[in-house]
């Protein structure tokens, strides 16, 4: 698939909409953005671009976009109708993520607020239904079940009642406001039903059962009896996948032999036919996971490909090792697959760190698009139960899935092969020869994944000389006590002026230095030291495997590659105040269902230099 900057586009708001119902959020910010770059002055693609960072998390962008709009001129009370739906929206956000009473009652308010002017801009039902839910949030019941009355009289008038489908585009969402509506008023049986039949007419619009499903769950904190409603609106199945490759010749013990190709393939395909519909997450080696692609791609469903390192050594490390016919069947799975995303671009070498990157990026990748859509990942692995795996193989994958206590499910190779009915047809030494590359030899030794950090004072070259020294030992002390605060030792650091590098084991370290340094830095008295009141620290978060050795000029542990460079090409472009990671930490840190610490989208960026583009996302605290 080619990158979003080089799709046509002969409409591009249509295009960002489709992205959009397809719950497609990261690539539907990513055109929304491009678009709006060549046409500045369009307010439909700014509100789609608002809407894209709203469902993606991004909630600073889409409140800046929205406050924005709201002082454009010349935008038609449709959009601006919808512009105040979505500042509705954002408030909402804003109240889950309140801890305070009184922040959590301004959001609810402000909610309540931009539904109601959303309302009298252009009367519609989405807003209202909306109004009322916020006021039932808000404890105002009898209200709230006045005018869910009054929308389930208008849908009778709009010939919308319960005997109808609605029919159209937007049937499913007559049908869900319905259904809302009779929730609010305690007709819980009859709203549990227009969810039903409001998820099936959705269909594929992820997006929009997503959006009902937030708000039964919204709800449900109020009334229990929205997890009815909730139950009849499941939404997609999202899965990362694992498997054993086939065995060559070399592999002592069989473990997937050739002749279980067609069990294998039927094991899966009945595993994905009862799981439709489904979005995937894998690598794609011979065996079992081109056999899962294979199986999606036939049923049209979503693939998205992880490899762990450049695709001409991939091939020859995970796809060739089974046959050449295998190397075929890997380009046109390939080429057909919705997404691939590499872990790193660089070469194997020999570092098997790297398939590891690769798993913890498809498990990750798995919970944030699950929390997208508003439901609980799932893992879907072919193994022999009964050997051992490598760093980063599917055993090892399958282990940390299950110490988040999520769901796996397993197809035993060991049972199939025991199957009286698949060994009888096997044929003798049907095992391909294994292909042997020579690797690369690398100078003290192999890569592994590191948490790095790069950060700097935006605005330091306006520093007045006589403030140099006062500038040095106030920001460069809070580095060490900062680090003592929160009990944290990097591996390595290093500043450079007003710069600061630093390795960490974990990207959870990183991320509470990070957090708590972008804070001590925000109290400091800048204009005491003549540097303008906004000044502040930016900071960029990366991860990534990189080579670690001693430093010959300075006798210290120094760390070094591609991903460190790459890091450093994050930091210029963050805005000053905040805290910035790439997807790799991003995927971890979802994945770590106790980590303190969560992401948000920001879009996808032109790094410094010319190096590339990056999916950032903005880091805070849960």
């Amino acid at each position: 698939m080619p990158p979003i900057h080089q799709l046509p586009m002969d409409n591009p708001a249509e295009e960002v909409r489709a992205l959009l119902g397809a719950s497609r959020n990261l690539a539907a910010v990513e055109l929304a953005r491009i678009a709006c770059a060549g046409d500045p002055g369009s307010s439909e693609l700014a509100y789609l671009y608002a809407l894209g960072c709203l469902r993606s998390g991004a909630l600073d962008a889409a409140q800046e976009t929205i406050i924005r709009l709201r002082n454009t001129a010349h935008v038609s009370d449709g959009l601006q109708a919808d512009v105040e739906s979505l500042a509705g929206r954002l408030a909402k956000e804003r109240f889950l993520a309140a801890k305070a009473g009184n922040e959590r009652s301004a959001a609810l308010q402000a909610g309540i607020e931009a539904y109601c002017r959303s309302d009298a801009l252009q009367p519609n039902l989405h807003a209202r239904i909306n109004a009322a839910s916020l006021l039932r949030l808000a404890g105002d019941c009898a209200r709230s079940e006045i005018l869910a009355h009054d929308i389930l009289n208008q849908l009778v008038v709009n010939g919308h009642d319960q005997d109808h489908d609605g029919g159209g585009a937007h049937g499913h969402w007559d049908l869900a406001t319905r259904g809302e509506a009779l929730l609010l008023t305690g007709q819980v049986a009859p709203a549990a039903e227009c969810y039903r039949r409001a998820g099936h007419l959705a269909g594929r619009r992820f997006g929009d059962i997503a959006s009902m499903r937030r708000q039964l769950r919204l709800l449900s904190t109020v009334d229990p009896q929205a997890q009815r409603a909730l139950d009849q609106i499941p939404g997609p199945r999202v899965i990362a996948f694992s498997g054993h490759m086939i065995d060559t010749d070399d592999r002592p013990v069989e473990r997937f032999p050739p002749w279980l190709e067609n069990a294998v393939y039927g094991a899966i395909d009945a595993q994905v036919a009862a799981a439709l519909p489904l979005i995937a997450y894998t690598q794609a080696a011979c065996g079992s996971d081109i056999l899962f692609c294979e199986s999606l791609l036939a049923r049209s469903q979503e693939v998205n490909i992880v490899l762990p390192f450049a695709v001409d050594d991939y091939i020859v490390q995970s796809v060739l090792p089974g046959g050449a016919p295998w190397v075929a069947r890997f380009e046109r799975v390939l080429a057909a697959a919705t997404s691939v995303t590499f872990a790193t671009e660089e070469r194997y070498l020999g570092d098997d760190t790297l398939f590891e990157h690769a798993s913890n990026l498809i498990q990750g990748m798995a919970f944030l698009r699950a929390r997208e859509l508003a439901v609980a990942p799932e893992m879907l692995v072919v193994a022999d139960s009964l050997q051992a795996g490598g760093m980063g193989g599917t055993l090892a994958t399958q282990a940390t899935w299950s110490m988040q206590a999520q769901s796996v499910k397993v197809i035993d190779l060991a049972q199939l092969g025991a199957n009286p009915a698949h060994f009888a047809n096997a044929p003798v030494d049907e095992r391909p020869a294994r292909v042997r590359a020579p690797l690369q030899n690398v100078v003290g030794g192999g890569r592994t994944i590191k948490s790095l950090l790069f950060a700097d004072v935006k605005g330091f070259s306006h520093l007045a000389e006589e403030f140099f020294p006062a500038f040095f030992t106030t920001f460069l002390g809070l580095v060490p006590q900062t680090l003592q605060d929160i009990g944290v030792q990097p591996l390595e650091i290093s500043s450079r002026g007003d710069g600061l590098y630093a390795v960490f084991e974990s990207p959870d370290e990183a991320a509470d230095f990070a957090l708590t340094l972008s804070a001590a830095v925000g109290a400091m008295d800048w204009a005491a030291m003549g540097l303008p009141t906004e000044t502040h620290l930016r900071i960029a978060l990366h991860a990534g495997p990189v080579f670690s050795a001693m430093d010959p000029v300075t006798q210290k542990l120094s760390h070094f590659g591609g991903h460190v460079t790459r890091a450093a090409r994050v930091e210029p472009i963050v805005i000053p105040g905040q805290v910035l990671v790439t997807e790799p930490i991003a995927a971890v840190l979802a994945a770590r269902p106790a980590t303190a610490f969560t992401c948000d989208l920001v879009g996808t960026e032109q790094l410094a230099k010319d190096y590339g583009v990056a999916r950032l996302f903005r880091l805070r605290k849960k």
